[in-house]
């Protein structure tokens, strides 16, 4: 246990830098600050166990990011809750944080292909549209969906995992051309994919996200509930309230560099040269995360292939504060599509009703992020082709602010997925601990994505530590 002296020597230590060799104890130690393991860290301290969360940033929430100190509070991750968020929904119920029904969606896409500016509706009649017969109607943002199997072939959330349907865990692009898709589609339903290419994902994997969105959308229509919530001042509220309810558990600024394991527990050691010695230990923070991390003994196989290998998605978030609505000026719709390095636009509400937003959502191949540029010269080259491409745009816009996630080390990236063959090489391994260690974070949960996975993950990591005969270091 960590008692209250040495609690106090290691804060005093933090105050000063870490300049100070220190030791710690505690029942478990929990890495990274974001839903996952907080989310863990609440529910280990009402089995009473003492838990210290470490987190190699200077700020708490992880991937999500709300930008206080912008025009409009602007959400630079995760924006909305969804229906089948269940345990977001009750944690923001249980401390109090306020949230809000989505306003009604606002029209569809305004499109940009080419160097051409058109409606969905103007489509099917453009010399650019290189399609044929009927699927010169299909939307460009529709067409990808328009070739994945219909009815979607899993039957429930876990169905990813059996055996019965490996064969779905190959290329994404290969599968749309096998079901019908010409080639010449395949550059528009690349856009705003955040693989590299649509060879790149397990099209298993593209089914999942598939069935977990369907279901949440029948979900919210048969409770008469939003499909989507977003919280009042900014989803940052949910891990700051998180945070807060552990007082004093929460350690920033401790960037893990080592971890050493076996039956007699963990040690971990931060770059300031604090070690933390554990029961046990969460890790939940991304895997590329992870990777800089050095394991004694090594992770066994194929753990610490998985961990190597399994990629995330590549994404700026540019948002703009929108001080005039500029559809209202020229009767276009607000959101955009576009193959310009922009990718995708949409219209969100500010968290604290100072307007809306417009979310630049930089993807993939096109990632605005990997072109090099500062944040503020990758929000100037926004606003100038904003500018360009829809005039209405000019004096209704202002940069509020900018993220690279593919650039920030404590994500790599936007949220895992699994390449062609991964499902079936991986399964779900990080479900199961490797001897004290547990693994939490969207990228190991089962039955969920986004926010609602963390939560997930956490607490399973938790109840799995909870159940153990020795999790406490005495």
């Amino acid at each position: 246990m960590l008692d209250r002296r040495a609690f106090l020597g290691a804060a005093a230590g933090l105050a000063l830098g870490g300049c100070a060799r220190r030791e710690a104890r505690t029942d478990v130690a929990i890495i990274g600050a974001g839903l996952a393991g907080l989310n863990a860290a609440r529910l280990l301290r009402t089995t009473g166990a003492q838990v210290v969360v470490l987190e190699a940033s200077r700020r708490i929430g992880g991937r999500v990011d709300t930008r206080t100190d912008a025009p409009g509070s602007p959400e630079l991750g995760a924006a909305d809750i969804g229906a089948l968020y269940a345990r977001i929904l009750d944690v923001a119920g249980s401390l109090k944080v306020d949230l809000l029904p989505w306003p009604e969606e606002q029209g569809g896409y305004w499109y940009h292909v080419a160097g051409r500016p058109f409606t969905a509706e103007q489509w099917p009649g453009l010399d650019i549209n290189p399609l044929v017969g009927e699927l010169r109607g299909v939307a460009p943002a529709a067409l990808l969906q328009r070739f994945m199997p219909r009815p979607n072939p899993l039957p429930d959330l876990a169905a990813w995992l059996r055996p019965e349907f490996a064969g779905y865990d190959r290329p994404l692009g290969r599968s749309l051309l096998e079901a019908g898709a010409p080639e010449a589609a395949l550059p528009l339903m690349t856009i705003g994919h955040q693989a590299a290419s649509l060879d790149a994902e397990s099209a298993l994997w593209r089914l999942r996200s598939g069935r977990i969105g369907a279901l949440a959308v029948s979900a919210a229509m048969a409770a008469g509930e939003p499909v989507r919530r977003y919280v009042r001042g900014g989803m940052s509220r949910i891990p700051m309230a998180m945070a807060k309810s552990l007082q004093d558990a929460v350690w920033l600024g401790q960037r893990v560099v080592a971890i050493s394991h076996g039956s007699g527990g963990v040690t971990i050691r931060c770059e300031n040269d604090l070690r933390l010695h554990a029961g046990a230990a969460v890790l939940a923070v991304p895997l590329p995360a992870l990777r800089p991390i050095a394991f004694d003994p090594p992770l066994p196989e194929p753990l610490a292939e998985a961990i190597r290998s399994i990629p995330y998605g590549e994404a700026t978030s540019v948002v703009l504060h929108v001080t005039e609505p500029y559809w209202e000026a020229d009767g276009l719709p607000p959101h955009f599509w576009t193959d310009l390095p922009l990718q995708r636009g949409f219209v969100n509400p500010s968290p604290t009703g100072d307007g809306h937003h417009l979310w630049i959502f930089s993807t993939g191949a096109a990632d605005l992020g990997q072109r090099g540029g500062t944040d503020a010269e990758i929000g100037n080259y926004v606003l100038g082709e904003l500018h360009r491409v829809r005039p209405s745009t000019v004096g209704r816009l202002t940069v509020a602010a900018v993220r690279n996630f593919t650039r920030d080390p404590l994500a790599g990236g936007t949220y895992a997925f699994r390449a062609p063959g991964q499902v079936g090489q991986f399964g779900n391994l990080f479900s199961r601990p490797a001897g004290r260690l547990h693994f939490a974070g969207e990228h190991t949960a089962e039955l969920a994505s986004g926010m609602e996975a963390a939560m997930e993950s956490g607490e399973r990591a938790a109840l799995a530590i909870a159940s153990s005969t020795s999790p406490r270091t005495g």
